[in-house]
């Protein structure tokens, strides 16, 4: 599913979703929080609000330029506030381009959690990518099942994840990883 087509229309080629407010923020874990994108005078509230001291961002140059953002900009407002960030862009509403970078998204997301960061994962929306990483992270790396993960992080936030390239990758939605 394409789900910029639930986004508003382009003005001058830069979508405006949220006005003025922060984005929208749900913790899953307590070193793991998805949510959707962060403008740069969002860096410092997340940090002071929701404790996040690392931010990884999964869009895409595509997802920057229309949504008015810049990568090195938001770097800095993160390194300013003593934050870390990591990106690994993946285009957004494609199955098979999220399957394509799965394993380098959930590495750098493991190396952060690993770092003791308390990470807020973010696609556009947090609908479609940050959700589904996020259970590919509770599966491989928190023990438990795809349907397990895929009940908690529904439980907590509205979201359409990739199942089908989750089971692709790691099997069957009722096992557990081998520990």
């Amino acid at each position: 599913m394409d789900w910029s087509v639930f986004n508003a229309t382009p003005l001058n080629g830069v979508r405006s979703t949220r006005g003025d407010r922060p984005p929208s923020v749900t913790e899953l874990l307590p070193e793991l929080l998805i949510g959707d994108y962060p403008r740069v005078e969002d860096i410092g509230w997340l940090k002071t609000t929701h404790a996040v001291t690392a931010v990884h961002n999964l869009q895409d140059d595509d997802d920057l330029r229309i949504y008015g953002l810049n990568a090195a900009a938001l770097a800095d407002a993160c390194a300013q506030a003593s934050m870390r960030m990591v990106r690994t862009p993946i285009p957004d509403g494609s199955a098979h381009q999220f399957s394509m970078h799965l394993e380098p998204a959930l590495a750098a997301l493991r190396a952060l959690t690993e770092a003791g960061e308390r990470v807020y994962m973010h696609c556009n929306a947090g609908m479609n990518r940050a959700p589904t990483l996020a259970i590919a992270f509770m599966h491989a790396c928190r023990g438990m099942s795809l349907d397990e993960a895929l009940v908690h992080v529904k439980d907590r936030r509205a979201c359409g994840p990739f199942m089908i390239v989750l089971e692709e990758y790691f099997g069957s939605r009722r096992r557990r990883p081998d520990k």
